[in-house]
């Protein structure tokens, strides 16, 4: 990944958490030769929030705290209770076993097998499978409309308010092969320091290079003059986002302009018409 454009982006959205990369760790000689910082007994959104801060750090299933993590992302079988919903059903969240079946499936638990993973800010990690992003509710927007504008609607957007971390920021966007966006959960922000108005975003890593490129694509169509003069202020000098940042212009001036050129155009039209008829 070009650390430039991961850079670009940070600034162009004024993220306070590092952008992400996790990789997953099919060999047991893979996690051992990685120099990637090993903690006990650590929930992987703990782990995360580490990597957020800087840190590179690994998990395998004997390290991991969180057996639900464990299971969503590979590292230990899932057993029928888990996978049929029983669990979650036993647990009263849901109202019947059926509900819970379904949301149970719909949280997507990858079936491969690993020994571990790594997180780490996404400049330092070689070969990640995902890109992971929390950030603001206004940074989520940003980003899937920069996603938008080289792939469309996103139909594989979902987020339960359970496991926000490890089922809708990992394997839900790996099995899905799509971005997901997530509201992260209570363990998750119990587990973590992540504020209030924090959300998850995350999507394989060959669809970065163009949601990166359309979040920066769309910084002077989408932003006013209020956000981008805190952009300006972001940055070490006013070309380093690779492009000018341009005052009075956005899409909704753009939209006004345009409307009053076809306002023009039918009243032109009309008066052909009304000249032709006499």
């Amino acid at each position: 990944m070009d650390n430039l454009q991961i850079t670009r982006v940070s600034k162009a959205l004024g993220l306070e958490n590092k952008i992400l990369g996790l990789r997953f760790l099919v060999l047991e000689k893979e996690y051992n030769d990685s120099s990637a910082e090993e903690h006990e007994g650590l929930s992987l959104c703990s782990l995360v929030k580490l990597a957020c801060n800087g840190k590179s750090v690994k998990c395998n299933a004997s390290t991991i705290e969180c057996d639900d993590a464990a299971y969503a992302i590979g590292l230990k079988e899932v057993p029928e209770y888990v996978y049929s919903g029983r669990k979650e059903f036993e647990d009263r969240k849901y109202l019947s076993k059926s509900i819970a079946f379904q949301v149970q499936n719909e949280k997507k638990y990858i079936p491969h097998e690993i020994y571990g993973a790594i997180i780490s800010p996404l400049e330092e990690i070689e070969n990640p499978d995902l890109v992971i992003v929390i950030a603001t509710a206004k940074d989520m927007m940003r980003l899937t409309q920069g996603y938008s504008r080289y792939y469309g609607v996103n139909k594989n957007l979902l987020s339960i308010g359970v496991q926000g971390i490890c089922s809708e920021l990992v394997s839900k966007p790996f099995m899905n092969n799509d971005l997901n966006v997530s509201l992260l959960s209570n363990c998750c922000r119990k587990l973590t320091d992540f504020s209030a108005g924090c959300m998850g975003a995350s999507f394989p890593i060959h669809l970065a290079e163009n949601i990166f490129k359309g979040i920066l694509e769309t910084v002077n169509l989408t932003e006013n003059n209020i956000p981008k003069k805190k952009i300006l202020e972001r940055l070490d000098s006013p070309d380093e986002l690779g492009f000018e940042i341009v005052m009075n212009y956005d899409y909704a001036i753009q939209a006004s302009k345009y409307e009053e050129y076809c306002e023009e155009c039918i009243k032109a039209c009309s008066n052909d018409k009304e000249g032709s008829n006499e």
